[in-house]
Parts: C-alpha cells; structure tokens; sequence
C-alpha cells in the first residue's frame, strides 16, 4: 500500500471516532481558505484527506504556497511540520522554506488575512527544525490547532501569546477537522 494510501485509510479511521472539541474554538474564519505546509511533513497530505476530501471543506490546498497565492483568499491555514524528506521533494532546504515561511506570513499579515496554525504531527514531528518553524509561525497566529502530544512543552501556548490567539488542543486528529470546522462556523 502506498504511502498516500495509508495515510489516507488511517485519516478516515480517526475520522470516523467520536471527537469532542472545546466549546470556546476561537475567532470565525471565513472563505476562501488556503491551506499550506510549512516544513513540507506529510501531515499536509492528512490534513488535506480529512478537511477535503472527509470533511468536504472547500478549501484551497498548495503544499509550497507563495505569497501570490494569498490574491483572493480569506484565510491562510498553516500546517506545521518539517520532513528532510519533504523538503527535498519539493527542492527546498530549510534556509529557502524559512525564507518562503516569511515571506508568506508577511504577506497574509499585509493584507490583513487571518492565519489559523495547525500541527497534528504530535511529539513524533517535534524537533529542532520543526521547532524553528513553529518559532517563526506561532507568534502570528490568529489561533491554533494542536494535537495534545506535540504540545507538552507548551511551545505553542507560549508563542501565541503574542497575539493573544486561542491555543485548542485537541487528543487526536478527527478532533483537529471537528475544530477546524469550528472556527469557520460549521
């Protein structure tokens, strides 16, 4: 079974569990959302699988997303995770997605649009490059979703504070779609 595959059977597994999401979610999103990776992990390839194609959420996904793909859009979704692997696949390495990460970030901030950071990587894709990604994503974020267990050090509470954004963890995956859909009113 392809990688592709298997993450997509596990998405729609975890999506199909009950999930309870906090009352308080946060600030309404709106539409036309773009949904990115930062650090090019495969959990964009999840995310993508559970908000789209489970959760039928009409939402614009570009893995390398620029600045330009902004024209039009309401909201930027950020996922954070980083993979040398990724990179490499998407002829990055960390100095150029750093560079992209900014520049992306400045340019949602410039045009006033929203910025919801997702991590669902959990402690598994916690490290020093992800880290570095997170430190430069974290402090602009509107609000984020986090799996609890890339979370224990509070590394996202702490950066969020910045913008006083809510910080809702959630214990699995099909509770970070149920929250998604939450903070863009559905």
């Amino acid at each position: 079974m392809s990688m592709s595959r298997a993450l997509f059977a596990f998405v729609l597994c975890v999506a199909l569990s009950p999930a309870t999401v906090p009352a308080e979610a946060g600030p309404p999103f709106s539409r036309p959302a773009l949904v990115t990776s930062v650090g090019q992990s495969s959990d964009i390839v999840v995310v993508k699988a559970l908000l789209v194609t489970q959760m039928k959420l009409d939402f614009t996904v570009k893995p390398v997303a620029q600045a330009s793909d902004l024209e039009g859009m309401q909201t930027l979704v950020i996922v954070v995770g980083s993979s040398a692997k990724g990179l490499g696949a998407a002829g990055l390495d960390m100095e150029k997605e750093i560079a992209r990460t900014r520049a992306l970030v400045a340019a949602a901030r410039g045009r006033k649009i929203p910025i919801l950071v997702m991590h669902t990587g959990g402690e598994a894709r916690r490290g020093k490059t992800s880290n570095d990604l997170i430190e430069i994503v974290g402090p602009e974020a509107d609000h984020v979703i986090v799996v609890a267990a890339g979370n224990k050090d509070r590394i996202f509470n702490r950066l969020a504070e910045k913008r006083q954004a809510q910080v809702v963890e959630v214990d699995r995956l099909a509770a970070a779609g149920a929250a998604v859909k939450t903070v863009f009113g559905q």
